[in-house]
């Protein structure tokens, strides 16, 4: 299995906090994605560019899923959750080890199959 990863822009937070959105390729298997990294001073996050959300590795399945919480009626709380096919967790964890060094140029991962 190979994965590719590269940083193909950052933008600063305007607002009330600071901080900044990174944008990632994420190329696993012949599938691309389009990650982004939002940090700031109150946390950050992993999402999918263009979509409301985040991303996370459940760590019942070990899946990577996409989830999209709303407020409902009744202040209840409303959660669209779904799995992210052909996105493995170790494409997940070297987006954030990537972001974390602000790594600048292209990152490969080649697995060897057990």
């Amino acid at each position: 299995m190979e994965i590719r990863i590269k940083r193909i822009n950052s933008v600063p937070l305007t607002g009330n906090i600071s901080g900044t959105v990174n944008t990632y390729v994420v190329i696993e298997n012949g599938r691309e994605f389009l990650l982004t990294r939002t940090c700031h001073t109150l946390g950050s996050s992993v999402g999918i560019a263009g979509k409301k959300g985040i991303l996370y590795v459940d760590s019942d399945d070990n899946r990577v899923h996409h989830q999209v919480a709303a407020p409902s009626g009744a202040c209840g709380l409303n959660t669209d959750d779904e799995i992210v096919e052909g996105l493995s967790p170790l494409a997940h964890r070297a987006v954030l080890m990537a972001d974390q060094c602000s790594e600048q140029g292209e990152i490969t991962i080649i697995t060897k199959e057990k």
